[in-house]
Formats: C-alpha cells, structure tokens, sequence
C-alpha cells in the first residue's frame, strides 16, 4: 500500500498519515508543493522602475523554502521508523499533487482545509478530488 501525504501545516494530517502507514504497513510519501503561482497573482509592475514585484517574488521564494525546510523536518522526525520518503516539487499546488497521484498511490491524507501557498485563498480539494483514482483522507 502506498499513501500520499500533501505537507502543510496540518501536524493532524501529518500524524494520521504516519499513524494509518503503520496500521496498513504501507510505504508514505510526504510532497510539499512550493507554490509558483505568486507571479501570475500579482500580475507586473513594468511600468515602475521600483521593482517592487522582484523584490516581493523574491521574498515569497525564501518565505516558500523556509516553510518547506521546516514541514518537512517535522514529518521526516515524526516519520521516523516507517518506510517513508519527503519530496519537494515546484508548480501549481492541485496540479502537482494530481501528477504526484498519478503515480500510483492508494490514498492521499491531507488537512482540511488545505494551506498551501496561494491554496489558502483558492479551493484546491475539487480539482484534486477530480483527478484522483485514490481514496481521500481529509483531516480537520
């Protein structure tokens, strides 16, 4: 059995998962989606000489990787003693984690709601949901 664990920061959802891979003795992927979407968001600003979207880009790309960074020390040492893997991917969050499910997974785990990146204002779940031939665990 294989379980997909879409990272936030959801410690619940990161603690079910592990908690469902032992009873299943199943093999967890933990994926954190670092979100590329920002520039599309903000739209551009080449008409000010300030550069004021550089700069903001440039701060969500650090802000991205330090939340990256620290969600995934916590599932790799919550997830110690069970077969696991973490992955890091770049995209739009319910794209890269239906490709992620296209792989072959079981079930994917996720908090509910999910947030991640720009997801904290949109609604990933039904576009996910759409695309996914797996179970679906939401946790609140």
């Amino acid at each position: 059995m294989k379980i997909l664990l879409a990272l936030d920061s959801s410690e619940k959802a990161i603690d079910e998962a592990i908690k469902l891979a032992r009873e299943k003795s199943a093999f967890l992927t933990g994926i954190f989606v670092l979100d590329s979407t920002w520039n599309e968001y903000i739209g551009h600003d080449w008409l000010s000489g300030s550069n004021a979207r550089a700069g903001f880009l440039d701060y969500v790309k650090n802000e991205e990787d330090l939340e990256a960074k620290h969600v995934i020390e916590k599932f790799e040492v919550r997830a110690a003693g069970i077969p696991h893997e973490s992955k890091t991917v770049a995209g739009r969050v319910p794209d890269a984690i239906s490709r992620e499910l296209a792989t072959g997974y079981d079930i994917l785990v996720m908090g509910y709601p999910f947030r991640r990146g720009l997801e904290v204002v949109r609604d990933p779940l039904p576009k996910i949901l759409k695309g996914s031939n797996c179970s679906v665990l939401l946790v609140r």
